[in-house]
């Protein structure tokens, strides 16, 4: 059974039309298609366990949708082939699995990350953060500011796979500056020249140990 307790995790992140279900890494390359196993046949167990879990996901996902996909494969950028009148996000990260869909005649481009609530090593902040996130960081106590550095990293990276898909253009973390609102559970992220908006908000959440961000592109 996919539903597990893990799904209260993602309450709130999306509006409702969003479809999202979490579920630890229970699932094996051995469970899937041929096609599907193929993609992962030379990867550690660890890999072929999350790119199963993520699948068996979104096909109980895309079913509730209507959608009877028998394979989910990926294109030459590693981004799944979702159905036509579908787009969507998967993540993963330690022994949890998170995947959203939307219909793609509501939504241009779904953004999803997950990543365990602790700290990054020193010197990440130098990659990851702007000047005006550094600002933020020295807001807070220097204890807590590694794992602010990793909100910040997993916002981005959300934001980045809301886009992706679409543009098709590689983003550093350098091009994309957040102001993140923890007591409202939400960001906002200005972004490079390229999308046809300057500016997406989304929805950020510290729950049980994880960081889940996530970003819907409205159309």
């Amino acid at each position: 059974m996919i539903d597990s307790a893990t799904t209260r995790l993602t309450d709130g992140l999306f509006d409702e039309d969003v479809q999202i279900l979490s579920s630890p890494l229970r699932f094996r390359a051995e469970d899937l298609p041929s096609a599907e196993a193929a993609l992962v046949a030379r990867a550690v167990d660890s890999r072929r366990s999350e790119f199963a879990t993520g699948r068996e996901l979104a096909r109980t996902l895309l079913r509730r949708m209507g959608c009877e996909v028998s394979e989910l494969l990926r294109d030459d950028d590693r981004v799944p082939c979702w159905p036509e009148r579908v787009v969507g996000s998967i993540s993963h990260c330690d022994d949890l699995c998170v995947v959203a869909i939307a219909p793609s005649t509501d939504y241009r481009g779904i953004g999803l990350d997950v990543e365990p609530d602790e700290p990054v090593k020193e010197g990440v902040e130098r990659i990851v953060c702007r000047p005006g996130e550094r600002t933020w960081l020295e807001s807070v106590p220097p204890l807590e500011r590694p794992r602010r550095i990793k909100l910040i990293f997993s916002v981005k990276e959300a934001v980045y796979k809301a886009f992706y898909p679409e543009l098709r253009t590689f983003w550093s973390f350098q091009d994309v500056e957040t102001e993140i609102d923890l007591e409202a559970g939400s960001f906002k992220a200005s972004l490079p020249e390229g999308p046809e908006v300057r500016e997406i908000e989304g929805r950020v959440a510290r729950r049980e140990g994880w960081i889940l961000s996530a970003v819907a592109r409205r159309r």
